[in-house]
């Protein structure tokens, strides 16, 4: 069991050093706005989504933290990993279980967010802190912007993964053509990550969105 618990430890430490550096961002965010409750869409193996609970533990009790995660969890299909450019995740069962251990409150929603999400938001509250990790085709990211916007009160905070240059693919388009209207604050966040990939370097941010 020690040999367990230190082998985690030291594998959120190593991650923490040398994973993808503009992770980062969301625990420092995290721990200046305080919020209680958070919205993730893109769950995948919990393991974020954990880290966003125990940061804000520090701050509150845990039943007083209200988490609401959407994935497509094993609905996932080979077809839709390749186009939206995603990985395989775990089940929506699995997360759940190894969520509820935190000792928040979880809620989990199985399916495409083209679907969940315009059915799903007609019935949630206001969130003080989303996190956009989904899938990343545009037509993905536009759909989940459009009904993310719904949910935002005035201190909302909405951070995108994949700020990327690439234009087929990532929120870039949503992010530039955001801040060319005006009507919300945006910043593309530092630090970046940088990747050789085949076709060329990819960078990659994370972008802020709130209301103005």
């Amino acid at each position: 069991m020690i040999r367990k618990l230190l082998g985690r430890a030291y594998g959120k430490i190593h991650y923490f050093f040398y994973g993808p550096k503009r992770y980062r961002n969301i625990y420092r965010i995290l721990q200046k706005t305080r919020p209680k409750r958070i919205m993730e869409i893109g769950v995948w193996t919990g393991e974020r989504s954990i880290r966003m609970i125990e940061t804000l533990k520090k701050y509150y009790a845990a039943d007083a933290i209200d988490y609401y995660g959407f994935d497509l969890f094993e609905d996932l299909s080979d077809e839709q990993l390749v186009s939206e450019v995603s990985k395989k995740p775990p089940t929506k069962a699995q997360i759940q279980e190894k969520l509820e251990k935190t000792g928040a409150n979880i809620h989990l929603f199985k399916g495409n967010t083209l679907e969940t999400l315009p059915r799903e938001t007609q019935s949630l509250p206001k969130m003080d802190f989303v996190f956009l990790d989904g899938g990343h085709s545009l037509e993905t990211i536009e759909n989940d912007w459009k009904y993310v916007k719904e949910l935002m009160h005035e201190k909302t905070v909405v951070i995108f993964d994949d700020y990327w240059n690439r234009t087929n693919a990532g929120c870039k388009p949503l992010i530039d053509s955001l801040y060319k209207e005006g009507k919300y604050f945006v910043k593309v966040l530092q630090p970046q990550d940088t990747f050789q990939k085949e076709d060329g370097l990819l960078t990659i941010n994370f972008a802020l969105v709130r209301k103005q």
